[in-house]
């Protein structure tokens, strides 16, 4: 659950593109941290590509063979991270399914706590 002295920062049309953390720091939807250029207003930087930061490829630690009720919340020390794509954002959960996925497993989501924490990385760490 996005905590509560997170203030949510919406665009002119009234959608909520993010959050500004106690200290300072753009916030997506699923609280990770949105990169500033040189000078750049995090909260302005939110407005304008807050949304679309999210579409883009994430990585995940889940298994080899993605199966209905797998928990990516407790991830396994055996499992690799694989390319995920955010589905859906909420104040409490994301979803998230493969990237590059095969028939099968496009119909397959996985749902993570927001904020995502180390569950969802912007680059898989190097193992």
């Amino acid at each position: 659950m996005i905590p509560e002295d997170w203030r949510p920062i919406h665009r002119a049309d009234g959608e909520r593109v993010g959050y500004v953390s106690p200290d300072g720091v753009p916030r997506t939807l699923l609280g990770t941290a949105l990169a500033l250029h040189d000078g750049e207003d995090g909260r302005a930087a939110l407005a304008e590509r807050g949304l679309t930061a999210l579409d883009r490829r994430w990585f995940a630690r889940l298994p080899d063979e993605l199966v209905p009720g797998v928990d990516p919340r407790r991830p396994d020390a055996a499992w690799g991270w694989h390319p995920v794509v955010v589905v859906e954002a909420g104040p409490a959960t994301c979803r998230i399914r493969l990237w590059m996925a095969s028939p099968a497993e496009l119909r397959i989501t996985l749902e993570l706590p927001v904020p995502v924490g180390d569950l969802l990385l912007e680059e898989p760490p190097d193992v």
